[in-house]
């Protein structure tokens, strides 16, 4: 035997010893940990629609996200590279019946315990603003979300040009999202 997969045998058996004395220790979780669920949060079916230039300047952000725990969870923040900016946004209907879009109150959108919250088109929606590139379908951008409880979740935005159809989107959007960075 060459020294050099004496070396790798040395190395992989070490690792499962390490490995072994890890699992040998286990945890007991703490009333709290325990009392909340592996996942807080499941954003589901995130997309945006494509732009056909720049001068537009702005695009639109969809998605599910859904509370799974017994406290109400509070979307804070969000940012991208795809924008200078993001901003909560929320269609309403005036005095004289005509539908526009204003911010939401107060910059936060409330997910309530057990609760689910959907930004879908005609409804509230996050508009990014002064977009650095047009949003090509077919492609997609990161963003991240800031929560009150949960920390910084950061996910993979699709372009399209119309929303998913339900199929392609579970399909498209198996596992609900792609945490780049999750909660601390």
């Amino acid at each position: 035997m060459n020294i050099r997969k004496l070396i790798h045998l040395i190395a992989i058996f070490g690792a499962l010893g390490l490995s072994a004395c890890a699992r040998s220790a286990p945890q007991t979780p703490t009333p709290e940990a325990a009392a909340e669920p592996a996942q807080p949060l499941v954003i589901a079916a995130a997309w945006s629609r494509s732009t056909a230039e720049i001068e537009a300047g702005t695009g639109i952000v969809y998605m599910t996200i859904t509370n799974t725990t017994d406290r109400v969870e509070t979307l804070v923040a969000a940012k991208t590279s795809a924008a200078e900016v993001v901003e909560f946004h929320i269609h309403v209907q005036d005095a004289n019946g005509v539908m526009r879009m204003r911010m939401v109150d107060g910059g936060r959108i409330e997910i309530p315990a057990g609760g689910t919250v959907i930004m879908e088109p005609g409804g509230l929606h996050l508009m990014l603003i002064n977009l650095t590139e047009p949003l090509e379908a077919g492609a997609a951008y990161p963003l991240t979300l800031k929560f009150e409880r949960a920390g910084e979740w950061t996910l993979h935005v699709p372009v399209a040009d119309d929303a998913p159809a339900e199929a392609a989107a579970m399909k498209l959007f198996a596992g609900g999202y792609e945490a780049l960075a999750t909660q601390p």
